[in-house]
């Protein structure tokens, strides 16, 4: 993609007047928060796929008497987590600003070799290294189905690898996680849709209540859940609001950013869900290389995500296709 400056040169001119104007002028949009990598142990590995065995076994005790009757078992379920190679790829030339406004971005006395410039920095620490995050979040980590790229081609957003939602509904397909039914969450009503968070919560296997669990959901749906939480219990007598954790359980509601327009929530014990990861200092890292006067950006990293034992992940039957 090209600089698109022309509302720039339409607006000031095409060409460079030094009116004191440097990066403090230059101003974005603030970007969301990237907040859903955090609900997962990350394991740092070489592997393409990720390999592990769950293991259940059976009962042992039994009443005595003086003959041998065994009665023991284990049964080993393989469990298979796949990386996904990911890239940044762009390029620009940065002759573009020189006779325009921002001409400040080539420097004054710019240097021949295009990389020195003060584009080069900006362009990497402001724009490129920030949005990889934000792109994770927002297209690859929760609704992120692989697809594998056409040469030649940009691959389209969204198919850099298989996120939360392909994950989780794989599983139910393959019945290895039940949904707890809870209908569509009821956002325009608060109080019900707290009813309905205690209801899901109360349908988890009691194994597992005593286990402190984050539940993801979308920001709307924890931003309702808080209102309907103080208006059905108000305050506590510390005079703070109750708070995010489901009452009586110890479930925290948690708001992520991936899960914006999503209807589904989830749970599982710290540790169950992890993330792999290969050379992950590369999302803040940008190789440059200057070819000719064309500057070109790269760098490259693998990432998945997935769970241990699926059939400890709990969530709803919403967002299923």
């Amino acid at each position: 993609m090209a600089l698109t400056i022309t509302q720039v040169v339409a607006q000031f001119g095409a060409y460079y007047l030094n009116q004191g104007q440097n990066l403090s002028r230059l101003y974005s949009l603030l970007r969301s928060t990237t907040n859903t990598e955090s609900m997962f142990t990350p394991i740092n590995t070489d592997d393409t796929i990720w390999r592990a065995a769950k293991t259940m076994f059976s009962r042992v005790v039994q009443p005595f008497q003086k003959a041998f009757t065994p009665l023991a078992g284990v049964e080993f379920t393989p469990v298979e987590i796949k990386q996904f190679k990911m890239k940044v790829d762009a390029q620009e030339y940065p002759d573009e600003l020189e006779a325009t406004w921002l001409g400040f971005l080539d420097g004054l006395d710019a240097d021949i070799d295009r990389k020195t410039w003060p584009f080069v920095r900006w362009y990497c620490e402001v724009y490129l290294i920030p949005q990889i995050k934000q792109d994770i979040e927002h297209h690859e980590i929760y609704g992120g189905v692989y697809v594998a790229p056409v040469a030649g081609t940009p691959g389209a957003a969204g198919t850099s690898m298989d996120g939360l939602r392909k994950t989780i509904n794989g599983h139910v397909t393959a019945g290895r996680i039940t949904p707890i039914i809870t209908g569509a969450l009821d956002v325009t009503n608060p109080e019900a849709l707290v009813e309905q968070f205690e209801k899901f919560a109360d349908g988890i296997h009691q194994d597992y209540w005593d286990i402190p669990m984050i539940l993801g959901t979308s920001p709307a749906v924890a931003r309702a859940f808080l209102r309907g939480q103080e208006r059905k219990y108000g305050k506590n007598t510390g005079g703070g609001e109750l708070g995010n954790t489901i009452h009586k359980t110890n479930i925290t509601v948690q708001g992520l950013t991936s899960h914006r327009g999503t209807s589904k929530i989830w749970c599982t014990p710290k540790g169950n869900a992890i993330v792999l990861r290969k050379r992950i200092q590369n999302q803040s890292k940008i190789m440059v290389e200057s070819i000719d006067r064309l500057l070109k950006f790269f760098t490259d990293f693998s990432m998945g995500i997935g769970f241990i034992i699926p059939e400890i992940v709990f969530t709803n039957d919403q967002d299923l296709g």
